[in-house]
């Protein structure tokens, strides 16, 4: 704009300075359509000059005015995405921190960059289950768009209501290239929604691709019993591949114990007594025994005890053992050698239990606080 405007100017000069030159007075005739303009070059330059001045500062006061809208545009848009980037902000180190009531103050009157929105969604109702608040949760996970509803999976599975996903999950899972996570989650979606003729078929890709560590199937396949009628537990264990009965032996014993069918799987558990390597496993299945009548197991530990009367796992399983046969001052009597504050939370429940059923309910008080 500034370079036409002085061509023009000097075009002007040019055409005013060439009468003088020619020693002529010059005379301008423009003529359009029935419009007529005439006078000498001298008052036409002048005309021109004032003309371009005008221009000029015609288009200096545009750029100006127009500078400062952008400025105050681009400003209040730059505070505003501060605005939204510093709610996003907030509300992930609150997370991080588990401080699900400042992240519900972070996000809930706020909103956040278009990009992190399904996060802002995915927060919230990580917020909303951490108070217990399901409903709200749920209805914040189907807000969340499509592409990204795998990647809450886990919150879906907190939810208690994995359908929504099972779908999505099941295509991941099926391809060739899905990692561990999307098999661990998916083998988590059947579980919970009990799909378990789905599990069976899925079980031998796990075992190949090695995706659980043996606590890991412990979980999945005590999920897998407990779902099952008392009476079908063992064939149900007996139906899996040899290479799985391996994983699932611990899970099956702890639910036939629990569902106090001790006497059916007495015999396996008095091979564990005999395994050192084994006796916190023995613990563990112990541990939610009810009901049952174990004599041989209940001789066969005290037996190893009397050898190694300081073995905190047999110890533990004897106590857990007598609260299953209904002798629970022998129970209280063992617990009270046994229990101690690296097994006081795993133990807690069995302890109180034979304390309070042999008249010893200050310390089952001092177990529940």
């Amino acid at each position: 704009m500034i370079g036409l405007i002085i061509l023009i100017v000097a075009i002007v000069a040019v055409i005013a300075i060439t009468p003088f030159a020619l020693d002529e007075k010059g005379y301008v005739l423009i003529s359009f359509n029935n419009t007529t303009i005439e006078g000498t070059i001298v008052s036409f330059c002048i005309m021109a000059i004032v003309t371009a001045i005008v221009l000029y500062l015609t288009y200096k006061l545009i750029r100006y005015l127009l500078s400062i809208y952008h400025n105050t545009k681009h400003g209040f848009f730059a505070r505003s995405q501060e605005r939204k980037q510093a709610a996003i902000e907030q509300a992930l180190w609150s997370a991080i921190n588990d401080d699900y009531e400042h992240v519900e103050q972070a996000l809930s009157g706020n909103s956040v960059p278009d990009k992190f929105e399904d996060i802002r969604l995915a927060l919230l109702a990580k917020a909303a289950l951490a108070n217990n608040q399901t409903d709200k949760a749920l209805e914040r996970l189907f807000e969340i768009s499509p592409e990204h509803q795998l990647k809450v999976a886990k919150l879906w599975l907190a939810s208690g209501d994995s359908s929504a996903i099972e779908s999505q999950m099941r295509v991941s899972a099926e391809s060739k290239k899905a990692t561990a996570l999307e098999l661990k989650l998916y083998t988590e979606v059947l579980v919970q929604q009990q799909h378990f003729s789905a599990l069976e078929e899925f079980l031998p890709r796990l075992l190949r691709q090695k995706v659980f560590s043996s606590e890991q199937w412990t979980r999945v396949f005590s999920a897998y019993f407990s779902a099952q009628p008392v009476d079908k537990i063992t064939s149900k264990y007996k139906q899996l591949p040899k290479k799985l009965q391996a994983y699932a032996h611990t899970a099956y014993l702890a639910t036939m114990a629990s569902a106090g069918q001790l006497i059916e799987v007495e015999g396996d558990l008095i091979k564990m007594v005999k395994h050192n390597d084994q006796h916190e496993q023995l613990a563990f299945i112990l541990n939610g025994a009810t009901n049952g009548n174990a004599i041989k197991l209940q001789t066969s530990i005290q037996e190893r005890l009397k050898k190694d009367d300081n073995n905190n796992a047999l110890l533990l399983g004897l106590a857990c053992l007598a609260n299953a046969q209904g002798d629970y001052d022998l129970a209280a009597r063992v617990f009270d050698k046994a229990l101690n504050p690296e097994n006081k939370k795993q133990f807690s429940q069995q302890a109180a239990l034979s304390y309070k059923n042999s008249a010893q309910a200050e310390k089952a008080l001092v177990l529940y606080q």
